[in-house]
């Protein structure tokens, strides 16, 4: 699974043991967007490749997924933005698709689309992407930009600010635990108003769905949001493109 928020490429237990994975004796430690550590065991794969992008002596984290859900069953592991920190590539939804794009493809990408700077985070072999959105009531956040979340997910301190009243009728609460003990309350509603890059109102969301929630980050920008563009990942150049189609 290709996913922008897991900060480090991730491989099953059961994998890294058919493939030699190394165990290199050390481990990373990482936060949930709740705040819970995590921590993993860290190896280096011989040779893992990603379309035309192929590396070798890779540092990995283990995971045992044998736990993981049904609708995840058969996931061998993630693919996280260190993997292609140096290589600008493409999510294309509607053409559902990946690409990898050249010199020349990215330049063509920034002409036919809009760019937005981003903040690039690295922690340890972790990378993530953190972009800037502009949320009802006219306050601009740094958002993580994460394909394993689906609609916006907000921290709880700015609802009352983006006009939304947790307690009002048609606000959906939910108590519950994680698969790490933690215990959380998350309210679902539609935002009023609407959500965009701060330099680029053009590709505002209008009444996005969201999730507020206790969490260490401003918040998360998630598939809802992305996936109405073709979205190319420069993260290198600290830069996200939303373009049209590839198809």
């Amino acid at each position: 699974m290709l996913d922008s928020g897991i900060g480090l490429t991730v491989l099953s237990e059961a994998l890294c043991a058919r493939s030699g994975c190394e165990p290199t004796g050390a481990s990373f430690t990482g936060r949930r967007m709740s705040g819970q550590a995590v921590t993993l065991s860290l190896a280096r794969v011989p040779a893992l490749a990603f379309g035309g992008v192929d590396r070798h002596g890779v540092h990995v984290g283990m995971l045992d997924m044998s736990g993981f859900p049904q609708e995840l069953a058969g996931i061998d592991g993630f693919v996280g933005l260190d993997l292609l920190a140096d290589a600008p590539f493409t999510v294309d939804y509607a053409g559902g698709h990946v690409a990898l794009e050249s010199d020349e493809s990215l330049a063509e990408r920034r002409r036919a689309g809009v760019s937005v700077s981003v903040l690039v985070e690295r922690e340890g072999p972790a990378v993530d992407v953190f972009c800037p959105l502009t949320i009802p009531g006219g306050r601009t956040i740094e958002v993580e930009v994460d394909m394993g979340s689906d609609a916006l997910i907000l921290d709880e301190r700015f609802a009352g600010e983006t006009g939304v009243d947790l307690g009002a009728e048609g606000v959906r609460r939910i108590d519950g635990t994680d698969e790490t003990g933690h215990a959380y309350t998350r309210w679902f509603t539609t935002l009023p108003g609407e959500i965009h890059p701060p330099s680029a109102p053009d590709l505002a969301q209008r009444a996005p769905d969201v999730q507020f929630q206790r969490i260490i980050h401003d918040g998360l920008l998630g598939d809802a949001f992305l996936r109405r563009f073709a979205v190319t990942y420069d993260v290198a150049g600290a830069e996200l493109i939303f373009g049209p189609s590839l198809a």
